[in-house]
């Protein structure tokens, strides 16, 4: 299971802050848990691309392309650009 946290203005444009989830077998990087977060919606789209986000993983920077495990903590923030 991982931690997601979401900051800026996606907790209200998501309706959460926060959630924990259990990873599925397609879901191998921080990229990856976009991608799966991003077919909620168009909110979800919108708030997550990678363009407007920083993240971090156990509260260090990493590469969207850095491997996610069990137990990890993910935070997503909005990089503030602008009304999404």
């Amino acid at each position: 299971m991982i931690k997601i946290l979401y900051f800026g203005s996606l907790p209200d444009l998501l309706g959460r802050g926060r959630e924990e989830m259990f990873l599925p077998k397609t879901v191998k990087t921080s990229r990856d848990l976009l991608h799966y977060l991003a077919q909620r919606g168009e909110e979800w789209q919108q708030g997550l691309d990678e363009a407007r986000i920083t993240l971090t993983v156990n509260r260090e920077f990493r590469e969207l392309d850095a491997p996610l495990e069990d137990g990890d903590e993910v935070a997503i923030v909005s990089k503030g650009l602008g009304r999404l």
